[in-house]
């Protein structure tokens, strides 16, 4: 398998929150054979109206979350462009929050400024290898300082999640299994690193991805959850980060088998 270089650049590219979406909301001019790929309002608004907004937390972080978990499952597809009218009716907010989250959105690559004003939605397919490989370095890393901090209590957690997999369906072991990674990288107590690592893996929760798990793959997941738990137990980070490439590889050569992104 191909290997990347990891910086802190890839990692954890810096938001350009000084650029505003300039003309974001302004009309398109387009030619007579441009495809109209703008979204309807009934479009952006059965995308994101699912999660109405609250006053509890901050608004521009609630708009960004939910845009970019529908950009990333798959709700709003790419090549479609982003108004900030329709996104700020769609969740009843005011075009300010919604224009940062844009701002936020350019600096994780899902959408792209437009010569003509406003933001398309990026198709991130092309770039999945290369998450992929990120998201190894960071868990693995996470898994090396678990062994190492992680307390009984969440080892408890960990074993009663794998219980938990063993009678539950392939859809629901989908979600126990993000949950499981989750908690030994909250184990490693670096806040930046949760924070990163859920950025990566929520990527690969597309249900293009997601339904491509089978009983015989998640089985064998399941095998490897096991002895990762052993492998905390004994303390031991050479072990743990062996074990947790050796599943994250396999994961990934079957969640892309048949396809141009294992190829």
């Amino acid at each position: 398998m191909k290997s990347f270089p990891l910086s802190i650049g890839a990692i954890y590219p810096s938001y350009p929150w000084h650029r505003w979406v300039a003309g974001a909301s302004a009309p398109v001019v387009k030619k007579d054979s441009e495809p109209d790929i703008f979204m309807s309002d009934q479009t952006i608004i059965s995308s994101l109206a699912r999660s109405p907004v609250s006053r509890a937390v901050r608004v521009a972080d609630q708009v960004y979350g939910q845009l970019r978990r529908a950009i990333i499952h798959g709700e709003i597809q790419p090549g479609m462009r982003l108004r900030e009218t329709e996104v700020a009716a769609a969740l009843n907010v005011s075009r300010t929050p919604v224009r940062e989250a844009i701002s936020r959105l350019i600096g994780d690559w899902l959408v792209r400024e437009l010569p003509t004003g406003g933001v398309e939605i990026v198709d991130s397919t092309a770039d999945l290898a290369e998450i992929h490989h990120i998201r190894e370095a960071l868990e693995t890393c996470a898994a090396r300082l678990a062994a190492e901090r992680i307390a009984e209590g969440q080892l408890a957690k960990l074993e009663k999640l794998v219980k938990a997999a063993r009678r539950a369906s392939v859809k629901e072991r989908v979600r126990i299994n993000q949950e499981f990674h989750m908690t030994i990288v909250e184990a490693s107590g670096s806040p930046r690193l949760l924070a990163m690592v859920g950025g990566f893996r929520e990527y690969f929760l597309n249900p293009r991805w997601t339904n491509r798990h089978d009983r015989a793959m998640t089985d064998k997941a399941l095998h490897d959850h096991t002895k990762i738990i052993a492998a905390l137990r004994a303390r031991s980070p050479d072990r743990v980060e062996r074990l947790l490439r050796q599943h994250l590889k396999l994961g990934w050569e079957q969640l892309t088998a048949g396809t141009k992104l294992n190829g």
